[in-house]
This record gives structure tokens, C-alpha cells and sequence, in this order.
């Protein structure tokens, strides 16, 4: 069965993948203290490494699961908001091309934008590397979420001809 491009899809925030994130990241900081606490100087810098590396981690899921409520990303027939990434919605005629990438086994959907759209878009703090969506901790999956994208983008004249 084909995706429906006429209607709005909101896609929310997963509260079980956010807590399972919190999980593996007091995981990963008892594991620091662990290590911390093994007695030589390697194993107390690693271990203090550890800890602010995954606290900061964990912080930012906990500052996530408080603040992020209702639709993080929006798919319309006018275009598409990631409002993690940008405040505004952006237009599918701005989206030149819509590939993934992948680091440390963690997807995430690339849009490339035209520039002089891309400049008047008010980004978010934590857009470095381009307008990545992150399909992590969201209530639908990376493939249908791509797969979702695509459909719409190519709907809208997008994509290879």
C-alpha cells in the first residue's frame, strides 16, 4: 500500500525509546564510576571522562523527554519541519536532495537545501553538519520515516526524474 502525500503526518517523540536511551545512559555512567573506582590513574581518568561524557548524554535525553511534546516532526504536502532542527518548515521545492547517513550504527536522513533558503531558516543550536533528521527516539522507524520523506518529495517534483 502507497503513502497517502495528501494528508499531515505527525510523527511524536517515542517516550520508550527516549527512556531507553536513559537507561543505557545511567548504564553507561555506572559503568564510568566503575571503572573509576578500579584504583590507577588511567582507570580514574577514563572513568571521569566516562562520567561527564555519558552524564552530558543522559542530560540531554532528560532535557528532551521534559521539553519535547507533540509532533517533533511534521510531513505535510508543503514541506517538512523537524522542529529539533528548525522553526520553520521547509519547503519540499528547497530540498535539492534526501539521502541517509549513518555514525556508530545511528541513521539519520540528510536534506540538502538550496542555500539561500537554507540562510533564512532559524536553526537550532544543534545543527552543524547540515539538516540531519534523526530518526532515533521517534515513534516511527528510520526506513518508514525515509520512505515517507521520499514519497512526499518526489510527490511534490522532487527527486530524479
Amino acid at each position: 500500500m502507497g503513502i497517502d502525500t495528501t494528508r499531515t503526518i505527525e510523527i511524536k517523540q517515542s517516550p520508550w525509546e527516549m527512556l531507553k536511551l536513559l537507561a543505557i545512559g545511567i548504564g553507561f555512567i555506572a559503568t564510568s564510576i566503575f571503572i573509576a573506582y578500579q584504583g590507577s590513574v588511567l582507570y580514574i581518568a577514563i572513568g571521569i571522562f566516562g562520567l561527564v561524557f555519558f552524564g552530558a548524554l543522559t542530560l540531554f535525553v532528560i532535557w528532551r523527554l521534559l521539553t519535547q511534546f507533540g509532533a517533533v516532526v511534521t510531513i505535510s504536502p508543503g514541506g517538512v519541519r523537524d522542529k529539533r532542527v528548525a522553526a520553520d518548515t521547509i519547503p519540499w521545492s528547497a530540498i535539492t536532495d534526501i539521502s541517509t547517513w549513518s555514525a556508530y550504527n545511528q541513521p539519520a536522513i540528510i536534506l540538502a537545501i538550496r542555500p539561500e533558503v537554507e540562510k533564512r531558516l532559524k536553526l537550532s543550536m544543534i545543527t552543524a553538519d547540515g539538516l540531519a533528521i534523526a530518526s532515533q527516539g521517534l515513534s516511527l522507524g528510520h526506513d518508514a520515516l525515509l520512505d515517507t520523506l521520499l514519497a512526499y518529495w518526489h510527490r511534490a517534483g522532487g527527486g530524479p526524474d
